[in-house]
């Protein structure tokens, strides 16, 4: 009997991490638990649809998000734009399996000189086996890169969507948003929803537009903008069959590629995704279900869907490694299930059982004997991986939660001792809880164990210099800008001994530490951020990874 009951906590951990508790008071914890400042969700079961609204749409903000809120969707604006194609195909306007460039004849991306480029159909872009490199540099004027010949291979290509956008807009002499509004945004009724960012939407949460895209935007690939209501119902028109022809429907759900990504090294979840037209598909032991994330600079999108029950959810977040919470909401909502999709995209936790687990543990023990819970959890069959281990570590540390995050990561050395990544961790969460020594120790044998952590390197330099203490950073803060583009800019902060730079379109963050007089470095990205001072001494120019200057505004 003990041994039933045992696999039923296992298999079944909602039963009791979330006994007595509401799905309101569900979010509230699983947002807290991974330092995500709120999140909109639409779920919708039997015909009955529900919305939660919980938290503020991004950090630094007070008022609360509703329903009306808008997100950035990212590549979840894939699947609009690829309804909106087969709605055009049912009406005869393009064939799924003729070569693109038959009907515009050329495309200033491509390299003329190559054959292969014509050989890519819509079939091919809507399932992503043009062959197409994702987005590159959009100054440099090189000819898109084909990976392989088209249709031999599978690679995740908004580039493709992009050429296809360009096809459309010639075939119906409309542009994007005029075409997506006709086909998609009234039919539906989705009145928050647009490609184009205007100029009186609430920016408070998507931030300014970047000017420095202008020339690809609007983009079927990632510039979506809406909300969880509107989203979800494109998503029951979808499973609905509304607009579509049945066998178009049917299309659309039907596998046209597998999805074991070119260049990209083979792994279990390949198994169990597959690729229709424009949506993942996915089949775990719920069945055949559809799915798509997004992604574009802080903001996080996701949905699954189930096209026999008709039961889907989706939600936006928005903050780092947000779609972590994904495996649990997919069995809060809709059952639970292994979400192939996480494993897939390798965005999610690698034990994704184990960590909502180890949060309750700690919530109710605390952090003065973390091996403990490790070993107790361990004990019931509970698993866990150095990068789950790591990535909860610094959810801590971003919460400045230095004590806590030093457990953990002083228990990931414990458990991985070989590993450089772990003394590093560690090494960081000395250095917030302000013992320079043992920081520089743990650096130091990170390094040992991988001479190619120049962070590491950085780190022991910087520390080592009793000239760089926090309170010399502030002749770095301040607001800058382009010189030709005033309402593009960096803010940046001092906090501790770091310097936070926050980018003016987007919100997003980067912390910097001191390796110079005049010079900081950034782990995550690798960028320098290093500044220039003005014929007084004052600091007058910043310049971010490459020669392009940002003036501080006096």
């Amino acid at each position: 009997m003990k041994r039933i009951v045992f696999l039923l906590s296992i298999l079944f951990p909602c039963i009791e991490l979330y006994a007595q508790k509401t799905r309101p008071q569900i979010l509230q914890q699983v947002l807290a638990d991974a330092n995500l400042p709120g999140i909109q969700l639409v779920y919708t079961a039997n015909g009955k649809t529900t919305a939660y609204n919980a938290g503020v749409g991004k950090e630094g903000l007070t008022q609360i998000i509703n329903s009306k809120t808008i997100f950035r969707a990212g590549s979840l604006g894939k699947c609009v734009f690829a309804y909106a194609v087969l709605r055009l195909y049912d009406r005869g306007v393009l064939s799924l399996d003729t070569p693109l460039l038959r009907y515009i004849g050329s495309y200033k991306r491509f390299d003329a000189k190559d054959p292969r480029y014509s050989m890519i159909t819509a079939r091919m872009v809507l399932s992503h086996t043009s062959g197409l490199a994702e987005f590159q540099e959009f100054d440099t004027g090189e000819p898109v890169k084909l990976l392989f010949a088209p249709g031999s291979s599978f690679s995740y290509s908004g580039e493709g969507y992009w050429f296809l956008q360009k096809v459309l807009e010639k075939l119906t002499n409309k542009p994007l948003e005029q075409l997506m509004q006709e086909e998609v945004f009234k039919p539906l009724r989705m009145q928050s929803s647009t490609y184009v960012q205007n100029q009186g939407m609430d920016i408070s949460v998507i931030g300014p537009e970047n000017k420095d895209l202008a020339d690809m935007m609007p983009n079927a690939a990632f510039t979506l903008l809406t909300n969880a209501h509107d989203y979800n119902l494109f998503l029951q028109a979808l499973l609905a069959g509304k607009g579509l022809k049945p066998a178009t429907q049917k299309l659309m759900f039907s596998k046209q590629s597998n999805a074991q990504w070119f260049g990209h090294p083979a792994g279990k979840a390949d198994d169990y995704i597959n690729w229709g037209l424009g949506l993942g598909l996915q089949y775990n032991q719920k069945g055949n279900m559809l799915w798509h994330w997004g992604s574009t600079g802080d903001f996080y999108s996701f949905f699954i869907a189930n096209p026999v029950s008709k039961q889907s959810m989706v939600f936006f977040t928005c903050g780092t490694s947000a779609l972590k919470i994904t495996d649990q909401l997919a069995d809060i909502f809709m059952g639970k299930q292994t979400t192939w999709a996480m494993r897939w995209l390798g965005l999610g936790y690698d034990h994704p059982e184990t960590m909502p687990r180890l949060y309750n543990a700690l919530r109710q023990q605390g952090f003065n004997n973390v091996p403990l819970v490790f070993n107790n959890l361990k004990s019931k069959g509970y698993q866990f991986s150095e990068r789950d281990i790591n990535a909860y570590g610094y959810v801590l540390m971003k919460q400045m939660l230095y004590k806590q995050a030093f457990a953990i990561f002083k228990q990931q050395v414990a458990m991985y001792p070989q590993s450089a990544n772990a003394y590093d961790s560690f090494a960081e969460a000395s250095e917030g809880l302000g013992n320079k020594q043992l920081a520089i120790n743990s650096y130091k044998r990170s390094l040992g164990l991988d001479t190619t952590n120049v962070a590491a390197r950085y780190h022991i330099k910087g520390l080592e210099n009793p000239a760089f203490t926090a309170d010399k950073l502030n002749v770095f803060t301040g607001k800058f800008t382009k010189l030709d583009k005033a309402d593009v800019f960096l803010k940046l902060e001092a906090k501790r001994n770091r310097i936070i730079l926050t980018q003016s379109w987007d919100g997003n963050k980067l912390e910097f530490f001191r390796i110079g007089d005049l010079e900081f470095y950034n782990t995550d990205t690798q960028f320098k951020l290093r500044f220039e001072k003005d014929t007084s001494g004052a600091i007058d120019k910043a310049f971010v990874t490459n020669n392009v200057a940002w003036i501080k505004v006096k």
